[in-house]
Order: structure tokens, then C-alpha cells, then sequence
């Protein structure tokens, strides 16, 4: 990963300084299993070699040299540490053992501590938007749905569904680290043609694993490459926060805009831009994401109880996909612990939008009030389409001289008071409109059935209930309750 994506926690984990100190870990552990068992070592030995090997700490640059060499890292290692052993020693570094007996439980050790750098960040993020979700509880806002306005919410709603969506993926990645419980040090085949199964159980034990019966010379890798998809379903979703984000901050009346600092610039030949640099890279990150997991998951393939083509993509992609994965995590935990909102846009877009955010309401009231299915739906589509139609006059001009005219205009000109649904069904003020199949007699009769209708107090007190906040968004108290168990 280059420096500019690289986290630092991740990078001294799979470094190769904790690698070979790993592959040294486990060396040490096979050893140490069997001092236990009768004729395999003595302790004096064993404390001779651990001795001669803590007072000669690993020459990186030696064992690169070697491996530039001999082609093989592993033998590379072996060979860098016996020679600072005693000769009648070096028989029992590395006895019975093949090469991925001394990774594998290494390679395990990098994923689980690297998920623990993961854990870390999504938890301070989590806590970003729990509290997010209690600032804004009251503030409201359109839903959308298809890219149009649906119904009303607030938008500590929104960050609920954030909220949760990050808690399913982080689940799904929970439990599948629940593989990272075994490994193996059973031989070249997985038969324990060096190691005993005993020594094994033993010396997995002091490294906190247990055997993996049936692994042949690698473990399979149908255990790690449900955690490469939670990953990379954790920055899908981030990405999905992160889309949302840049949908609402688009030119006109942005609801919300990501952090911009005061030295920072949009772009270079527009002053005026505040791009949203930060959440469309969590789209590239993605991308990146879903080629590594997908690489990972090509890994379960192998030619019978081993090849060597899953090495080079793992040495690769999942450092990278860890990389990746806490750059998202960083990067929103800025953009939403700095995002700035603006309640004030929230409401004009709600004030525009002519009612329409209670169109559901409204046609189930109407049923309530008598009117039928098909009626009550063709009434509030009707006067959802009046509302837009009667907005504006449209103008095209027909030249740029025209233009010039208009842009200089005073806009309100465009603009009549605005009508609501709710004035036009509740006053039976509904007309024929050329988008719809409605006849001229069929709105005639609708507006009279709805005068008549509203001449009472309490139908109309009702209808006008249904278009306040504290009346469409009096249930959102449960997700409340059931998601961040507050009342």
C-alpha cells in the first residue's frame, strides 16, 4: 500500500520484522511441546538454543540476502537462526516440520490482531453516530426513495439506518473471526508426518490455537475468505454512508456537506467548489475493497493438498485490504464527526415539496373519510401534480440575450405562493391536469364529495394533524428505544 492509504498499526503488523518474529514464536512453541513428551528434547537444550538465539536477534538484511538467494524465505529464516546454534543443536529447529507449519499459525496471529486495529476504529465511529442520532433527533427531513421525495423523517432517523447497517456488517465479520480459532502443524500432507498429533495439540495450545483436523500442507482457506468479505462488507457499507453524504451535498441547497478545511481548496479552476473529495474516495476505496476479497476468495482453490499460487496474492491483498478497510473507518470518522448540516435547507426542501411528504397520510385519511381505494389514491396523486403544475411558469428563451434577460430577473417572479396538498384536497380545489386520465366530471365530483367532506371541524382538524411532524414521525421514539435503548 502507498504511503498515502497506509496505517501504520497495519503496516508494523505485517511487517517482516513481526512476521519473522512470529515464525520464531512458533519455532519456539514446537520445542517447548516437546520437552513433554519422553527422549524429543531436554530442557538443557532447549535453554541453550532459546539463549543463543535471544542474544542473536534476527538480521533482517542477512535473511533477505539469503532468500534473494536460495529463492524461499522460509528456508531463508532456518537458516539465518541455526547459525548462531550450536552444531549438535540445530537438528531440533524445525523438526518434522514443513514450511507452513511455522506461517500458518503466524499468518493467523497478523489477521487476528490486525482485525483488533479494525475493532478499535468502528467502535469510535460507532460512537460518532450514536451521537449524531441524539443531536438531530428533532430535526426533520425528507426521506427519499427512487431519488424523489418520499416521507418525512429527521435526520437522526437517518443516522439510526447508518447506524445499524455498520452493526450488521461488523457482525457478519465478528463472527466469522471465530475461524481464526484453529491451525495446524501437521506436515506437508496433513498427515503428521513429522510433528505428533499430540505435540501438535500441545504446541497450538501455547500459541491460543487448536488443530485443524484434515488441513492438508496449508489450512483452507474457506476459513479466512469469509473474513476478507466482512471486511470488505464494512467498507461497502462506509461507501453507502459516504453516498448518501454526496447525494445531499450537491450544488443548489445542500442538507449536508462533508468537513472543508479553512486552507483547503475545491477545485483548481473553480474557487467556488467544495468537492466531496473525501466521500467519493470511499467509492475507489470499495473498488479496491471487492478486488481484494475477491482475490482472497479465489485462494480456496488449490491443487490438491498444495501449490503456491495463494502466496503471493496473501502476502498482497490482505495487508492491503486491512489498509483499506481502516482508511474508510478514519476517513468517516472525520466527515461525520465534522459534517455540517443545515437544518434550514432541510426545512425549505420540506416547505417545496408542497405536502407531498404526507401523501400516504393524506390518502389513508381519506379512505378513513369515506372515499374509496382507487379515489382517495387518484385524489392526492392528482393534487400532488396540481401543486408542481401551478409552481412556475416555464420559459425557454430563444436566444442568449433572452438569458441574459432572465438571470438578471428577480426570481420570485417564477414563483407563486406555493400551494399544499393539503389546502388543495381539503378545500376541493383540485383540477384536471394533461399528465393524468382524469375527466373533467370526475374532478368535479371529487372536489364536491371533498367540500363536503371538510365542512366538518373534526375531519378537518384530523387532515391538518397529519402533516405535522410531531403526527409522522410520533414512532420513530421505537427505534430509539430498540436501537440505542433510550426512551
Amino acid at each position: 500500500m502507498i504511503d498515502r492509504y497506509k496505517d501504520l498499526d497495519i503496516n508494523k503488523i505485517w511487517s517482516d520484522k513481526n512476521k519473522l518474529f512470529l515464525w520464531l514464536r512458533t519455532e519456539m512453541a514446537v520445542m517447548h511441546a516437546r520437552l513433554h513428551f519422553k527422549d524429543e528434547i531436554s530442557w538443557e537444550d532447549y535453554e541453550r538454543i532459546k539463549r543463543s538465539l535471544e542474544e542473536n536477534p534476527i538480521d533482517i538484511e542477512w535473511w533477505k540476502a539469503k532468500d534473494k538467494e536460495i529463492h524461499h524465505d522460509l528456508n531463508a529464516f532456518i537458516q539465518e537462526r541455526i547459525r548462531f546454534m550450536p552444531k549438535e543443536l540445530r537438528k531440533y529447529f524445525h523438526q518434522g516440520m514443513t514450511s507452513y507449519d511455522t506461517e500458518e499459525p503466524a499468518f493467523v496471529k497478523m489477521i487476528k490482531d490486525s482485525i483488533k486495529i479494525v475493532e478499535r476504529h468502528y467502535f469510535e465511529l460507532e460512537k460518532i453516530i450514536k451521537e449524531m442520532a441524539m443531536k438531530y433527533r428533532y430535526t426533520i427531513m425528507n426521506g427519499r426513495t427512487h431519488g424523489q421525495e418520499a416521507e418525512m423523517q429527521s435526520f437522526g432517523k437517518r443516522c439510526l439506518t447508518w447506524l445499524q447497517d455498520l452493526r450488521i456488517s461488523f457482525r457478519n465479520l465478528r463472527k466469522s473471526k471465530e475461524n481464526l480459532r484453529f491451525s495446524k502443524l501437521s506436515g506437508a500432507i496433513g498427515n503428521y508426518g513429522g510433528v505428533t498429533p499430540a505435540i501438535e495439540t500441545k504446541a497450538l495450545k501455547f500459541l491460543g490455537f487448536k488443530p485443524q483436523y484434515g488441513a492438508t500442507q496449508i489450512m483452507p482457506r474457506e476459513l479466512y475468505a469469509p473474513i476478507a468479505q466482512g471486511l470488505s462488507q464494512i467498507v461497502a457499507t462506509i461507501n453507502k454512508i459516504a453516498l448518501t453524504i454526496r447525494l445531499g451535498a450537491r450544488s443548489g441547497r445542500p442538507i449536508y456537506q462533508e468537513p472543508f478545511a479553512k486552507k483547503q481548496t475545491g477545485s483548481s479552476a473553480m474557487p467556488h467548489k467544495k468537492n466531496t473529495i473525501s466521500t467519493e474516495q470511499m467509492e475507489g476505496m470499495y473498488r479496491m475493497a471487492k478486488a481484494y476479497a475477491m482475490a482472497i476468495m479465489e485462494n480456496i482453490q488449490t491443487w490438491e493438498e498444495r501449490a503456491i499460487e495463494q502466496s503471493c496474492v496473501e502476502r498482497v491483498c490482505w495487508p492491503d485490504l486491512f489498509h483499506v478497510t481502516i482508511r474508510v473507518l478514519k476517513v468517516m470518522k472525520r466527515v461525520l464527526g465534522g459534517l455540517v448540516v443545515y437544518p434550514n435547507n432541510m426545512l425549505q426542501e420540506i416547505y417545496e415539496s408542497r405536502g407531498c411528504y404526507a401523501s400516504s397520510h393524506a390518502k389513508e385519511i381519506l379512505k378513513q373519510l369515506g372515499f374509496d381505494f382507487n379515489e382517495a389514491y387518484r385524489i392526492v396523486q392528482l393534487a400532488a401534480f396540481n401543486v408542481f403544475e401551478s409552481a412556475r411558469e416555464e420559459r425557454f428563451p430563444k436566444s442568449f440575450d433572452d438569458a441574459d434577460k432572465l438571470i438578471t430577473m428577480d426570481l420570485n417572479v417564477f414563483y407563486k405562493k406555493l400551494v399544499s396538498i393539503k389546502e388543495i384536497i381539503s378545500e376541493g380545489n383540485s383540477k384536471v391536469s394533461l399528465q393524468l386520465s382524469a375527466t373533467k366530471e370526475e374532478v368535479q365530483n371529487w372536489n364536491n364529495k371533498l367540500r363536503e367532506v371538510f365542512q366538518h371541524s373534526e375531519n378537518l382538524e384530523l387532515w391538518s394533524k397529519i402533516f405535522l411532524p410531531s403526527y409522522l414521525l410520533r414512532n420513530e421514539d421505537t427505534l430509539y428505544r430498540r436501537i440505542l435503548r433510550i426512551t
